[in-house]
């Protein structure tokens, strides 16, 4: 079964491109671009796995070192096998510091609290290594799960993904954010796309126009019916 991912740029532009099936020795044109901050809404465990996994090789392949933070060290072992799925040796990749993998008690949650701060500065951290290493730049992928937990500070995380926008578009570097629109409650979803400048959704990959720069407009607390409609307007202008 093939899947597709399709590019839509902000302007009129629109291309096309295979995405790899997991299990699939196949290479994939670069999609992705420096300075995009994605996000990926997603309903099912093998679609935000396929994602992430096809976003981060593109970035490997593309010279970057890739970070990946997801909710436990299984979880890594099955991001690792789809990587290798895709041509990618991760093994390798890890041993040469292209490729680095944490779990969300190591990064987002670190003492059981999320602190925007502190993830900017570690991200902060990450870019100028990346670059002091010789790498083309960074490309992260979280995924945001942990928001389920109701971590103490989960409230900044408005905050945090607004500073991202402007975070990622100064660097030479990209970063996905993955949100489970199964699980996760419609307002943390409704900010996600508020807060992302471009978006993932059924395989699509487009220009957001629910993106909200601006701190103030992001306080209205989102009903799920708007959610619903935001999702609606997104596939149908696929």
């Amino acid at each position: 079964m093939s899947c597709l991912i399709r590019s839509r740029g902000l302007a009129s532009d629109f291309c096309v491109l295979a995405l790899p099936v997991l299990g699939q020795n196949t290479f994939m044109p670069n999609v992705f671009r420096q300075g995009e901050h994605i996000c990926t809404i997603y309903e099912t465990a093998e679609e935000q796995l396929a994602t992430a996994a096809t976003y981060l090789a593109d970035g490997l392949r593309a010279g970057e070192r890739a970070l990946y933070v997801t909710e436990s060290t299984a979880a890594l072992v099955r991001f690792n096998d789809a990587l290798n799925d895709l041509g990618v040796d991760s093994a390798a990749e890890l041993k040469r510091g292209a490729l680095v993998e944490s779990t969300h008690a190591e990064v987002h949650l670190v003492d059981g609290r999320f602190e925007c701060e502190r993830m900017m500065r570690l991200l902060n951290e990450a870019v100028e290594s990346a670059l002091n290493d010789g790498f083309a730049g960074l490309r992260t992928c979280g995924d945001m799960s942990w928001l389920l937990k109701q971590p103490p500070g989960a409230t900044q995380v408005v905050e945090y993904e607004a500073l991202l926008n402007q975070f990622f578009h100064d660097i030479r570097g990209a970063g996905m954010c993955q949100y489970d629109c199964r699980r996760l409650p419609a307002p943390i979803v409704d900010r996600a796309l508020a807060t992302h400048s471009s978006v993932i959704l059924e395989g699509l990959h487009k220009s957001n126009p629910f993106h909200r720069p601006y701190l103030p407009s992001l306080n209205a607390v989102a009903q799920s019916f708007d959610l619903d409609w935001k999702l609606s307007e997104l596939r149908r202008r696929a």
